[in-house]
This record gives structure tokens, C-alpha cells and sequence, in this order.
């Protein structure tokens, strides 16, 4: 009996064990395929970012260190034709770690419930994730701004050419005629996989160059 238990007792061991690991794997791999999804999805929007002429709006309407708003027509129907208007769309980070994305879905060019001017510039409603036009989240448990993470690393840096030609790299670019300069958006997303316990993260990084931003 006593082999009997001790035997037993081994088997649930390793049975939870492998449970535990299963478990994890499974859920580790879901949420770097989310951040992976994320980071894909800001970086061809962001990429494909252009101008309004009629309402005198830059490519990039906001340049933050937490959240950007572009103008695009990435993915949307009729975007081949040069006449088609791009429309407002944002990707903001919450202090809960969530990254949300925003669309103004009837083209009036404001994104209902989204602030577009928080001041501070990262003490916005939080209220928004829900309430604001086409919030859609895109992943959560990212960790940039948590005070437990070193480093802490921006989730937007932009490279711009300032009015005396210099290339410079930071993570608030304010004013439109610094904004139009605008060649670069480095994206630094930094999930932890495993939430709640020992941190383990996904570093994932990638720039994207607004091709069709043009230097004036």
C-alpha cells in the first residue's frame, strides 16, 4: 500500500506538472500571437499613413510616446483609386496594459469618444476602451510602462528631419510641420507571457516607413 501511494503520489506530480507546462505553453504562444497580430497591424497602417489636403491634416495628427493617430485607407475598399480620402485611426496603451485600436468608421474626420488632446498627454479616460468610435482591442499584458519592467521602453519613437535638416529621434513629435517630417515609427511592444507569475516576455520590434509622407 505504501509503494502504492508513493507511486500514485509520483504520478499526480508529474501529471499537474505537465499540465501546468501544457498550460502555459498554450497560453504563452496565444499571447505572443496576439502581440505578433498587434504589431503587424499598426505597422501597415502606420506605414500606409498619408496626407488630407482638403482639411490641411498631416499624415500623423498625433505622435506620442503611448498612442499615435494617422490618416489612412489601408485595407479599406476603393483604396486604389488617388482620389479616395483617408480617415482617422488610432492605437492607444493603457495603464491596464492593453493596446486598443480606434477607427473613425463614418469618415467626419473626429473619433467619437477618443481624446485626441489629453493633457497631460498620457492622462486620458480610460472610459474611451469602450466607449470610443471602433475601439477594437488588439492585445493585452503589455508591460512598457509597468513599474516593475527595466527598461521601460517606449511603444512609439519617431525619426524626423528638423527645419535645419538634422534627423532626430524622439518620442513626442508636436506641431504639424514637425509632424509632416515624420520618415520613421519604431514600434516596441513588450508582452509578458506569463502574467501574474515570474514575468517571461516577448520583445517584439519593428519600424515602419511612411512611405507616403513627403518632406516639405
Amino acid at each position: 500500500m505504501v509503494i502504492t501511494v508513493l507511486v500514485s503520489g509520483m504520478i499526480l506530480v508529474v501529471y499537474f506538472a505537465l499540465t501546468g507546462s501544457f498550460s502555459y505553453s498554450a497560453k504563452s504562444a496565444t499571447a505572443r500571437e496576439q502581440a505578433r497580430q498587434a504589431i503587424a497591424r499598426m505597422t501597415r497602417e502606420i506605414r500606409d499613413a498619408e496626407a488630407v489636403p482638403d482639411n490641411d491634416e498631416v499624415a500623423v495628427r498625433r505622435a506620442r510616446q503611448r498612442w499615435i493617430a494617422v490618416y489612412t485607407t489601408f485595407n479599406e475598399s476603393g483604396n486604389s483609386s488617388p482620389d479616395m480620402t483617408p480617415h482617422l485611426v488610432a492605437f492607444r496603451l493603457y495603464g491596464d496594459g492593453e493596446i486598443w485600436r480606434f477607427e473613425d468608421l463614418n469618415d467626419d474626420g473626429v473619433l467619437e469618444g477618443f481624446d485626441i488632446n489629453p493633457s497631460p498627454d498620457d492622462q486620458f479616460d480610460e472610459n474611451e476602451q469602450t466607449s470610443g468610435e471602433g475601439a477594437t482591442l488588439l492585445v493585452r499584458n503589455v508591460v512598457n510602462y509597468d513599474a516593475t519592467t527595466s527598461p521601460q521602453p517606449p511603444l512609439f519613437q519617431y525619426s524626423y528631419v528638423d527645419e535645419y535638416g538634422q534627423l532626430q529621434t524622439s518620442s513626442y513629435v508636436y506641431y504639424s510641420y514637425n509632424r509632416v517630417r515624420i520618415l520613421n515609427v519604431q514600434i516596441h511592444v513588450l508582452v509578458d507571457l506569463n502574467p501574474g507569475h515570474s514575468p517571461v516576455y516577448a520583445d517584439l520590434q519593428t519600424s515602419a516607413q511612411l512611405r507616403n509622407q513627403r518632406l516639405q
